[in-house]
């Protein structure tokens, strides 16, 4: 358990770690500030519901469980460490926010933590002493705890894997662009499809992974998941760039210089360099189908790292927490290929 803890060192001196790429919260999304509620909704939970006992003699059901599994052992580290807050919330909180990193502003502690909601999955039936366990989602859960804490903590370990990142922006432009070629029906011309994948994929490495959009490694992976040209992809880089240079001609006011910069600037961008129709390709209906096709906890998916890997770690562990046939069928093998590497990636992070 000391390793895990270990690991997730203080934000003090992740801050100070030589050039650490800056990594953002639920709360500096475009999604998670349109929708103001959430904040109280964790706050709540963090001060007012009660906290599962680890030291109590039946929580041992919980460890024999997981040990069970053979999932992955560096689950039952997570588990049982201090850093790991396992919440009987009275209302469960929404989807989206089941597993959440923040500081525990009932502890003196500056250290953040990773809550769980353990709603529906670790229970006591007021007739026995054990506990009920719903195995599947715990595990998705514990998977999600440990991408999540390794992100806030030492977020150059995820970037630093080849495949890692390469699977991830593989997977989200697959599903990003299922969802414009469902709207705007992209795939009739194959040409077009290849350049919403690209775009996507720079979105994801720029934004969510805050990768450099200049910087040769993020165009190569970009161009490698989307299979674009070299000459088509400097043509849409250009024209990404142009696009708030126009608006600024045009209104005299410079909203943002990152086409990149959220998921609302992204999908307008995008929409203005393929010429989608605007009544169609809106941020709107684009999120809303985004939740429509895959589930509504999903959403931050959009934007936020932890909360993306856990939409196809939940799908590969089978626990159908969300929309999992459809995510199944958009990312096939991908699926697997970026599951076994975040799990991977959470075994080498405990042992080492």
């Amino acid at each position: 358990m000391g390793k895990f803890i270990e690991i997730f060192i203080s934000r003090e001196v992740y801050y100070k770690m030589k050039n650490p790429k800056e990594i953002k919260t639920y709360s500096d999304t475009y999604l998670y500030q349109k929708y103001s509620l959430y904040n109280k909704r964790l706050t709540d939970a963090i001060m007012k519901d009660p906290l599962i006992e680890k030291a109590d003699e039946s929580f041992k059901d919980v460890i024999y469980e997981i040990k069970r599994s053979r999932v992955s052992s560096a689950l039952l580290t997570i588990l049982t460490s201090r850093n790991t807050m396992l919440l009987e919330c009275t209302d469960p909180l929404p989807r989206a926010f089941k597993v959440f990193v923040a500081r525990d502003i009932k502890s003196k502690e500056r250290n953040i933590k990773v809550f769980i909601d353990c709603t529906g999955v670790i229970t006591k039936d007021k007739n026995y002493p054990q506990y009920v366990i719903n195995e599947t989602k715990l595990i998705s859960y514990l998977i999600n705890a440990g991408i999540s804490m390794l992100y806030h903590k030492n977020f150059n370990s995820i970037i630093r894997v080849s495949d890692v990142v390469t699977y991830s922006t593989e997977a989200f432009s697959k599903l990003f662009t299922f969802i414009i070629d469902y709207l705007t029906k992209v795939s009739i011309q194959e040409s077009s499809k290849i350049k919403v994948l690209y775009l996507s994929a720079m979105y994801f490495l720029c934004n969510i992974l805050n990768f450099d959009p200049d910087e040769k490694r993020t165009v190569d992976i970009a161009k490698k998941v989307s299979g674009i040209s070299e000459r088509e992809a400097n043509m849409l880089n250009i024209l990404m760039t142009k696009i708030e240079d126009r608006n600024v001609e045009k209104t005299h006011v410079r909203t943002s210089d990152n086409p990149y910069e959220n998921i609302k600037i992204f999908i307008q961008s995008l929409r203005k360099v393929m010429h989608f129709n605007e009544k169609v390709i809106t941020p709107d209906m684009v999120v809303e189908r985004w939740m429509a096709q895959y589930g509504p906890g999903t959403v931050f998916g959009l934007e936020y790292f932890p909360a993306f890997s856990a939409m196809i770690t939940d799908a590969y562990i089978g626990g159908y927490l969300n929309q999992q046939k459809t995510i199944e069928k958009v990312l096939g093998t991908t699926l697997v290929f970026y599951s076994k590497e975040a799990i991977s990636l959470i075994d080498r992070a405990i042992s080492s």
